[in-house]
């Protein structure tokens, strides 16, 4: 029998399936394939780029990611892929750079963007930058309580503890059921000497 037809983006959703699964050779394999299939598809070479930086082939990540963006200069998801890696390689202007280029794109109201970047700034040890992002998630997006902690934890690791018990009880506020705020103010207050 032979094998069913499948468009690009069925390779993709399927793709990111797998790689939600943390099945990322299987993702990897499934993405070339469909490449060899639609070599000009941006979305397969960004998965790929997503891919390889999950099993930390940077090399190979800033390389898929550099052919996406060669192919659509304004694909956001390339540009945080691009800046992700970038930062693991320690080339922080560049990233930053990537970064900036979804803001000047009027990607800053996009929600998940805003943490993912944020959140691989912080990964990295850039507390500043990374506040930045999680202020453009509050900006657009002020009833998440997803960004209301991750402006807690930054402020914490900023020092800055008024801010960041404000962000953490807001995130509770939000969403009272969120666990990982919750253990983090308890943390603070417990290494403060605040909870018995």
């Amino acid at each position: 029998m032979a094998e069913p037809f499948r468009s690009s983006d069925e390779y993709d959703d399927q793709a990111h399936q797998l790689y939600n699964e943390a099945r990322y050779d299987a993702a990897l394999a499934l993405l070339r394939d469909g490449l060899n299939r639609y070599p000009q598809a941006v979305e397969l070479h960004v998965g790929v780029g997503y891919a390889q930086l999950a099993r930390e082939e940077y090399a190979w990540a800033r390389g898929a990611f550099d052919t996406a963006l060669g192919l659509d200069a304004e694909h956001e998801d390339a540009l945080a892929g691009l800046g992700e890696t970038l930062l693991v390689l320690g080339q922080l202007e560049g990233a930053l750079r990537a970064f900036q280029r979804l803001i000047d794109l009027e990607f800053a109201d996009d929600h998940e963007l805003m943490l993912q970047v944020g959140r691989a700034l912080f990964r990295e040890g850039f507390f500043v930058e990374a506040r930045r992002f999680f202020e453009l998630g509050r900006e657009h997006h002020p009833g998440s309580a997803e960004v209301a902690a991750s402006l807690g934890y930054t402020a914490h690791r900023l020092g800055m503890d008024a801010d960041a018990f404000y962000w953490l009880r807001r995130a509770l506020e939000l969403e009272p059921e969120y666990s990982e705020p919750r253990i983090y103010l308890a943390n603070i207050l417990y290494d403060r000497g605040e909870i018995p």
